[in-house]
């Protein structure tokens, strides 16, 4: 340490004693602490800033995170009278623009310095301008002393000398207080959030990586135009600037969903709906909504933002006239997204399904209550493309029934003193119900006769097999008909198990999927249809079944628990010694289904099932009648 070093003393002071129990806890996350700092950078003018920070692994008290920047730096006498000065408005004491007047301040309250004690003990400032450099350590242990704040510390002077070194500010944080391990993506993407200052004129890299906005892919955009803003004025004059987006799909991150406000280029607000509450038209457009409000004025003569500098004060009046603003205008994009998607899903449908056109043939009436059916399920946000046109189909052909609708539009017209007639119209009801469910079960008939020739053949489980009964779930279960496979736990189950056989390059066989609806997990194990299976592969079954069940309860919430996990083993043949473990499992939810067990299973439910329907209706009825005849009578088949 150089003799000037000894002869002079840095001192914390706390103008009005303000952090007096302040509790840091505002800036406990990584991103509000490192923010702080990169918000200093700016009204240091720097060109950029270097973030280095662990990231996808746990922190540890020895992890080190630092923030370096190449703005003008801070002589001696500058970190005394002004850095250490907890508390000090910068804005009244020098003004609205920093010191190269280059650019408009984003300090104000003065307790920015102290962010990164909300995720470190230590924080150690190193300091160039002028040819020399400062450099000191806070121990926020040391400035906190019996639970109670010192007012006044004096931190550990490291430097102060001359240097050869370029101007800029480096704060290092060490002693860190946080373990869990911060994602990358999502560090990155809150950081993007944090600031509107981004440009080749203020460049954040993190560990070596540019911090750019990547461009979304919006299927609405107000405005339309990439990068532009629309500028309005409150009724109370006052100006913002703001956009708003739409993506195709589903935001996935929460956080990233709704509009931030933000002041002076830096977050105020972070991302919500400006309070709006249930009950609006489109309310699930929300889940695609993204956008940014600016609004200066939040943080200038007026300061309408929380300490936390994360928030802002909504009761103000001045904030109200925004919050009114903003809702007002959530609900009419909304409006607009819900009008738009509707738009493109009808181009869509006319494009992809031919039976659109043949509204056009349908009498006016009719053609109008078509037209608007079609419609109010193009505004099913939840349904997707392909769902959409099996609908429509399904709608369109039953219009086409004229007697269907003729029953329809009787039925709704029917006084109170038409019992009789209404009687009726119930029993010709049935009698289109009883038709239209046989159809379908004369149709899983013949699916049925299809899977048994699958199986006769020996057609090899996977992929023939596998995508058989992924598709028709019913022939392993008849309550199955709610299920969908579901690629991912499939993939999880690979990754855990899937584990070299020996051979050079192989792997072990894929012999499972699994297939979910929102109350249930069941893994299935097909083995060929000639091949047996025994107390190896229940096991293997088990397993898949214990890591699923874990799996589940891991990302559940508490109030909403996990998905029941089952597990079925269908085999050629299981062997004698095996059943008795068989057994043991099946009250715990596994199963073993035989291949000529499914076929017969499946067979005989539905045809009985066919016999049930068809009771529901006089057996004189011509079309019922005409359920009797061929194709039901197939080759493996016996009639009905």
């Amino acid at each position: 340490m150089s003799r000037a070093t000894a002869q002079r003393e840095l001192t914390m002071q706390f103008a009005g004693r303000l952090v007096k129990h302040l509790g840091l806890q505002m800036y406990s996350g990584a991103v509000p602490a490192i923010a702080e700092l990169v918000a200093n950078a700016w009204d240091a003018e720097a060109g950029r800033v270097d973030i280095t920070i662990p990231l996808g692994e746990p922190l540890k008290p020895n992890s080190v995170i630092t923030v370096r920047d190449d703005g003008h730096g801070m002589t001696f006498s500058e970190c005394d009278a002004e850095y250490l000065v907890v508390g000090r408005d910068r804005r009244q004491v020098e003004g609205e623009k920093s010191k190269g007047e280059k650019r408009v301040l984003m300090a104000h309250k003065g307790i920015g310095k102290l962010a990164g004690f909300g995720i470190a003990n230590v924080v150690t400032v190193k300091t160039v301008k002028n040819g020399r450099v400062t450099a000191f350590r806070l121990k926020y242990d040391d400035i906190v002393k019996d639970g109670k704040f010192v007012s006044e510390y004096k931190p550990r002077v490291l430097s102060d000398k001359t240097t050869t070194e370029p101007h800029g500010t480096t704060v290092t944080l060490t002693g860190i207080k946080i373990a869990r391990a911060i994602p990358d993506s999502a560090f990155r993407q809150s950081m993007l959030r944090r600031f509107a200052v981004y440009s080749n004129k203020f460049q954040v890299f993190i560990n070596g990586n540019p911090l750019t906005k990547e461009e979304i892919g919006f299927q609405f955009r107000f405005p339309s135009e990439a990068s532009d803003w629309n500028v309005e004025k409150l009724s109370n004059g006052k100006r913002i600037r703001w956009w708003v987006g739409f993506t195709k799909d589903t935001i996935d991150d929460e956080e990233s969903r709704g509009i931030t406000v933000l002041a002076r280029g830096k977050l105020v607000q972070a991302p919500w709906f400006f309070g709006l509450s249930g009950g609006v038209h489109g309310q699930h457009g929300l889940q695609y909504m993204t956008g940014e409000v600016t609004a200066d004025w939040l943080d200038e003569k007026e300061d309408l933002v929380a300490t936390d500098r994360a928030s802002v004060m909504w009761e103000h009046p001045l904030a109200q006239m925004l919050q009114g603003w903003g809702q007002a205008k959530v609900r009419d994009l909304l409006t607009k997204w819900v009008e738009g998607r509707t738009k493109e899903k009808i181009e869509v449908l006319k494009r992809k399904t031919p039976l659109m056109a043949s509204i056009e043939r349908f009498p006016l009436r009719e053609r109008q209550e078509l037209t608007k059916a079609v419609q109010k399920l193009t505004e099913i946000s939840t349904l997707e493309d392909e769902r959409l046109k099996e609908l429509v189909e399904f709608l369109i052909r039953a219009y086409e029934n004229k007697h269907f609708l003729d029953l329809i539009r009787q039925l709704n017209a029917a006084e109170p003193d038409q019992l009789a007639s209404v009687l009726t119209l119930f029993a010709e009801w049935d009698v289109l119900e009883a038709v239209a469910t046989a159809q379908i079960v004369r149709g899983r008939l013949e699916v049925i006769d299809t899977f048994e020739k699958l199986i006769e053949t020996g057609t090899r489980e996977k992929p023939d097999m596998h995508d058989f009964l992924k598709k028709h779930p019913w022939l392993i279960d008849p309550t199955w008909t709610t299920v969908e496979h579901e690629l991912g736990l499939d993939t999880l189950l690979q990754k855990r198990f899937m584990k070299k056989t020996g051979k050079k390059g192989g792997r072990r066989r894929v012999d499972f999927f699994c297939l979910t609806d929102p109350m249930r997990v069941i893994v299935v194990e097909i083995k060929r249809p000639g091949e047996q299976a025994g107390k190896q592969e229940l096991r293997q079954l088990t397993d898949y079944v214990d890591f699923l069940k874990q799996h589940e309860s891991q990302g559940s919430d508490p109030e909403r628990p996990g998905r029941s996990v089952y597990g079925c083993l269908i085999p050629g043949r299981l062997v004698d010694d095996a059943r008795a473990e068989r057994d043991r499992l099946h009250p715990h939810g596994m199963f073993v289904r035989p291949w000529d067990t499914l076929v017969k299973t499946a067979r005989d439910g539905h045809r009985h099932f066919f016999e049930v329907v068809k009771k529901r209706a006089p057996a004189s009825d011509p079309r019922i009648q005409a359920l009797e005849a061929p194709p039901l009578e197939l080759e493996g088949a016996t009639a009905v």
